[in-house]
């Protein structure tokens, strides 16, 4: 099953735009001299181009798998195992089907109407001035912070807390007690919390952790989950991100918000070159067909029974 996948996968890939080279004949001894041929498959080419432009055509996580050199083996092994089963489907005359060319044609329009898109969307650029502008517009949303680095104990009662503290304050390690003691699946990592901003905690935590000092540990504070005790390991100050900082994040959402702009230019204008009229009555058709049909399904009423007025029993 797993092969079958890959081999979906390259399928999907080779699809793409694969452009193996035909040889002269497939008969005889194949010329192996050329450096950039890959494999030879009944009389056509696979070169190192084909393998290159096939890999950055599958996603990365399933790239990585053909990272190595026996990866990339495996790979165009794969793929001369698709250009043979092709092959064959021709010599058999299947690709001279209607329905196979309707699905061959299918797919090469979808192929030819990606490549159109991702043409006209590589060509926008964004200039410097529309990120500064976007910047200084927006400052708001590249500031960071407050923020603090806290560890909890998390505990059922007020008098279980008041035993943790008191622990505490004796000199226990505020992380191995965590692990004994605390309900919060924080416990695992020593009652760990990592960093933390407003409005990520309910109100009672927040408030207290946010008025601690870097080293200081919270009393018994209550919540709706319990009483914790609170370690505030760090605190940072609220910053505000600089343009050279934000200026990745900016030009990749202008990118994106201009990327859907032109892609919509790019339809309309392509129904001004090539209108499309649609048959409303073929889809009155198919409605009506539906109504009628689910009315066919309906269930038939049931027969009404008459009342003869005679009792239970059936006495006259």
């Amino acid at each position: 099953m797993k092969k079958l996948i890959v081999l979906a996968m390259v399928l999907m890939a080779a699809i793409a735009g694969c452009t193996t080279e035909n040889t002269a004949s497939s008969a005889g001894k194949v010329d192996m001299s050329d450096p950039h041929l890959v494999a030879v498959v009944g009389g056509e080419k696979i070169m190192d181009t084909d393998i290159d432009a096939l890999l950055n055509e599958i996603p990365e996580q399933a790239r990585q798998r053909y990272a190595s050199v026996e990866g990339k083996r495996e790979f165009v092994q794969s793929l001369a195992e698709i250009k043979m089963l092709s092959l064959e489907a021709k010599k058999q005359g299947i690709d001279q089907s209607p329905d196979v060319k309707r699905k061959i044609d299918f797919m090469g329009d979808q192929m030819l109407a990606r490549e159109l898109a991702e043409n006209t969307v590589d060509k926008i650029a964004i200039s410097d001035e529309e990120i500064s502008g976007y910047y200084n517009d927006n400052k708001e949303q590249f500031s960071t912070g407050p923020r603090v680095k806290l560890r909890h104990i998390l505990v059922d009662s007020e008098s279980e807390a008041q035993a943790v503290l008191a622990r505490l304050k004796k000199g226990e390690d505020f992380s191995a007690l965590a692990r004994e003691k605390s309900k919060c699946p924080s416990s695992q990592q020593g009652g760990d919390l990592g960093w933390a901003t407003r409005g990520m905690m309910v109100p009672e935590f927040e408030n207290a952790a946010f008025a601690l000092k870097k080293g200081q540990m919270s009393g018994a504070v209550k919540s709706s989950f319990g009483y914790h005790v609170i370690m505030c390991d760090d605190v940072e100050a609220a910053k505000q991100l600089s343009l050279e900082e934000a200026r990745d994040a900016i030009e990749e959402q202008l990118k994106g918000e201009k990327s859907e702009e032109t892609v919509t230019a790019l339809i309309e204008q392509a129904k001004k070159n090539h209108p499309v009229n649609v048959n409303e009555e073929y889809f009155k058709q198919a409605s009506e067909e539906a109504r009628a049909a689910a009315e066919d399904e309906q269930p038939a009423p049931a027969e009404a029974t008459v009342d003869t007025g005679g009792d239970e029993s059936g006495a006259e």
